[in-house]
């Protein structure tokens, strides 16, 4: 560990109990992501060019759960059992919504980059604050920032990378039909990989190409996902928090683009306005955070129900669930999601 990582984990240490276990292991942990995001980030505060910073931003997707198997747990375990009592956070602002509320590239492209200035420039804010206060607050604000940050760096592909002439036309929204396919399977509904790659390799030609399988790999627990966005989103409507986010930040940590990097390609226009529109003005923060999981089991009823899907169109629809993904972790956390019940 490098020094500075040193001198930010002993600095952090204060802010988790003093009976947790691992308090140092995780410490040192987020630490290093926490420096490695801020090395990303500091080149947007200044507009450098955002596609070096992004790539860098979104290979940390892996990271954000903070586990490592001979020392810190999965950051719900770190909620959950490993922090102090803590308040509610204001609520940061959404990854994606509204990136679509114009329909001319240019403007798409423009907006997602002002986001990760913004946001940038917001982590770097609250790294120095949770470096000096070692509070749990700035703790927990923090891994949030580095979240959307990730989560912009994710969805930034559809708009940076050169748009494919293959891409074809967006698959229907079909929400209702797979939330009746999931009630109907129930638990069931989690294991239903290999009939999913099935079902695609038989509908689907771009599931035959070369890479498909690497990149399903990854795409393959989308199904758990789901059912924890499920869960996620009938709690927020009846005012609650759900208990359990391992699933949803399952979906960063097996988010690897790098292996599948030439698969992907530059979503149209219309797609960005029709997955990313603006959201409702004057929006309480739970009816957010149930609407942000709607919208993210809309972009896995696409994915489920795909026929005749580009490649473009496969790695598009996962790189907005994977953004999706990493906002609602963000908000439900600054929520107050994961503390323990008193």
């Amino acid at each position: 560990m490098s020094a500075p990582e040193q001198a930010l984990a002993r600095a952090l240490l204060p802010a988790f109990r003093p009976d947790f276990a691992e308090r140092e292991a995780t410490a040192r942990q987020i630490s290093e992501l926490i420096l490695d995001a801020v090395s990303a980030a500091l080149p947007l505060t200044r507009h450098a060019p955002a596609e070096p910073s992004l790539s860098e931003l979104e290979a940390l997707a892996q990271h954000t759960d903070v586990y490592a198997w001979d020392g810190a747990p999965g950051w719900d375990v770190v909620l959950a059992r490993g922090l102090p009592p803590r308040q509610p956070l204001p609520p940061g602002p959404p990854i994606v919504d509204g990136i679509g509320a114009r329909g001319e590239r240019t403007q798409q492209r423009g907006e997602l980059k002002r986001r990760a200035h913004a946001e940038a420039e917001q982590l770097i804010a609250l790294s120095r604050k949770a470096a000096e206060a070692g509070s749990v607050s700035a703790l927990v604000a923090t891994h949030a920032s580095v979240l959307r940050l990730v989560g912009l760096a994710s969805a930034s592909s559809l708009l940076l990378l050169p748009e494919s002439p293959e891409a074809g036309a967006i698959p229907p929204a079909r929400t209702p039909e797979l939330l009746e396919e999931m009630e109907a399977r129930g638990d069931a509904f989690a294991g239903a990989q290999e009939e999913w790659l099935a079902r695609l390799l038989a509908d689907t030609p771009a599931a035959r190409a070369p890479g498909f399988r690497t990149f399903y790999a990854g795409l393959s627990q989308s199904p758990r996902v789901a059912a924890a966005l499920r869960l996620f989103r009938e709690e927020a409507d009846a005012g609650r928090l759900a208990e359990d986010p391992e699933a949803l930040l399952g979906a960063l940590g097996t988010w690897q683009p790098v292996r599948w990097a030439a698969l992907r390609g530059g979503a149209p226009s219309p797609w960005v306005e029709a997955l990313c529109p603006a959201a409702p003005a004057g929006e309480k923060p739970l009816r957010r955070l149930e609407r942000e999981c709607a919208q993210a089991l809309e972009v896995f009823a696409r994915l489920w129900f795909a026929k005749d899907l580009s490649l473009t169109g496969f790695t598009s629809l996962a790189a907005l669930l994977t953004a999706r993904c990493a906002g609602i972790v963000a908000l439900w956390q600054e929520l107050g999601g994961g503390e323990p019940p008193p």
